[in-house]
């Protein structure tokens, strides 16, 4: 009888607890409190991580964008020496003494014309200069600006602008009178061709007294826009024209002397 009594009280008593396996007993995760102050310096470190960060990017990036630039601007250059095309541009320019009258030497470059190689690498040596210079304008000194302008804006993809001689523009135009060795002349261009903060290229085959640079330089100056160089392929050094030129620079692919 107290067997069963015992047995009884056995089975109505409640269950003992369940401990964990290995006897750990599990503690509810610690609760995080997070200050005004702590949230202001995690805050304070990531901005002076993500700076940290953008300062070296730009660091890179304007590295490599001077380096380009430094290996655009000696293209003239190759292994220590000059660039072997300005070798053979120079001699695929023909020079006929007393032409147009006696004393002149005259640069023909019509036989530059007839090298389909030598007048690809003349073309090729000024797309390589002005391609990432942000060009939007080439202006093209009549006539044979007209022949190395227009190449050079399709490759850089800026639009050409022609330069004319008086009565030869069909639209409104601007004018501008400059001093040649023997009198005057006017240089014009159409009206609204270029727009204020333009970035212009003036391209001419030959400077000489720089005469006619001057006064593209006017022209485009006036209509507000911004002249980055002027591209000659020949220069006649001792006629002094670069200097006439003033601050503007001049870039030139061959120096004959006269």
């Amino acid at each position: 009888m107290q067997q069963a009594l015992q047995k009884l009280a056995s089975l109505s008593a409640p269950p003992p607890p369940i401990i964990e396996a290995r006897g750990r007993t599990r503690l509810p995760p610690p609760r995080c409190f997070s200050t005004a102050a702590d949230r202001r310096r995690r805050f304070a470190n990531r901005e002076l991580s993500l700076s940290s960060w953008m300062a070296t990017s730009f660091e890179r990036s304007n590295g490599a964008k001077k380096g380009a630039e430094a290996a655009r601007d000696q293209h003239m250059e190759s292994d220590g020496g000059p660039d072997p095309r300005l070798a053979k541009i120079a001699s695929s320019i023909r020079v006929i003494p007393d032409f147009p009258k006696p004393g002149i030497m005259f640069q023909d470059i019509t036989t530059l014309l007839l090298d389909p190689e030598a007048f690809k690498d003349t073309i090729d040596l000024f797309v390589e200069r002005y391609r990432e210079k942000n060009i939007s304008v080439v202006a093209g000194v009549e006539a044979r600006g007209f022949i190395f302008g227009p190449p050079i804006a399709l490759a850089i993809g800026a639009k050409f602008v022609p330069m004319r001689k008086p009565n030869k523009l069909p639209g409104e135009v601007i004018s501008e009178e400059y001093s040649l060795e023997y009198g005057t002349d006017t240089m014009e261009m159409h009206v609204g061709a270029v727009q204020p903060g333009d970035r212009a290229l003036v391209v001419d085959d030959l400077i000489a007294t720089g005469g006619t640079l001057c006064a593209a330089i006017k022209l485009l100056e006036r209509v507000g826009a911004n002249v980055v160089e002027c591209a000659c392929m020949i220069e006649l050094p001792e006629l002094k024209g670069r200097d006439r030129l003033g601050n503007k620079p001049l870039f030139v692919l061959v120096s004959s002397d006269i």
